[in-house]
């Protein structure tokens, strides 16, 4: 169902919206398995790049995300998820077609550290463009036992940054705390939330015994170009991936 005109003001006023049921029951369970796939196999030079994590709650090394997994090496997920249904919503917030910036899989693991509050616009974006949409989709339930994202619901945030590169807004204080200002993203296999890469959010460690998966595509305009290979190679010079046996410690992780 194409994205309403309330959607897109709503999108257009808090930064963020929910869209429940976006992909159908029989396309997650394809996507679920796939994912188990590309997990479990090895990563080829710059593709499916995994990234491992000391657990600072279990100690444990763990995975926590594995990135450029849109392409030619996973032709039926990327043909899944950049739907024609994607691509109109995203043409419709953006305002012309888009074009992918980044990608990865998210991995909240039982034991995984929190992700501290803050902009993803942070994380050096500004160099590619001003303005960046993800689009996530819900692999898992997410629930607040998990660790759901949180995001600002209050739109009273600037749209530009709001502190320094690689810092995160509130160190320590997870959005949990923060109900008056927060909201907890809920969610089930196949709800999708997309939000500006300006909008305040984030997530505690997940001290559950349930894991959650979510896959965040990152979008620009296509008239600012593909940036996309040029982002990676930045990436992967200054922090690349790795293997199980080096994970980094938590301190290694900025935004």
């Amino acid at each position: 169902m194409p994205l309403s005109n309330k959607q897109l003001t709503d999108f257009k006023s808090k930064g963020f919206i929910v869209l429940e049921n976006f992909f159908d029951r029989a396309t997650m369970q394809r996507v679920s398995s796939y994912l188990d796939t590309i997990q479990n196999k090895q990563s080829e030079a710059g593709l499916d790049a995994k990234y491992y994590e000391k657990s600072p709650v279990t100690g444990e090394n763990m995975l926590v995300r594995i990135e450029n997994i849109i392409g030619d090496h996973n032709v039926e997920l990327s043909n899944l998820l950049l739907s024609s249904g994607s691509i109109d919503a995203l043409s419709r917030i953006l305002g012309e077609p888009p074009t992918l910036f980044k990608d990865k899989i998210n991995f909240k693991l039982p034991g995984c550290r929190e992700d501290k509050i803050h902009q993803d616009q942070a994380a050096g974006w500004g160099r590619y463009c001003d303005f960046f949409v993800t689009m996530v989709v819900a692999v898992d339930k997410n629930r607040r036992e998990n660790a759901a994202m949180a995001v600002l619901k209050t739109g009273n945030y600037e749209r530009h940054l709001m502190t320094e590169e690689w810092q995160p807004l509130a160190d320590g204080e997870s959005p949990y705390s923060r109900d008056n200002e927060y909201t907890v993203l809920e969610l089930d296999p196949g709800d999708v939330i997309f939000f500006d890469a300006y909008v305040p959010h984030g997530s505690p460690a997940n001290t559950s015994q349930q894991s959650r998966r979510n896959i965040f595509l990152t979008f620009n305009r296509l008239s600012e170009g593909d940036n996309r290979a040029q982002y990676y190679q930045d990436k992967w010079a200054n922090y690349g991936p790795n293997k199980v046996h080096d994970a980094r410690s938590e301190d290694s992780f900025l935004v």
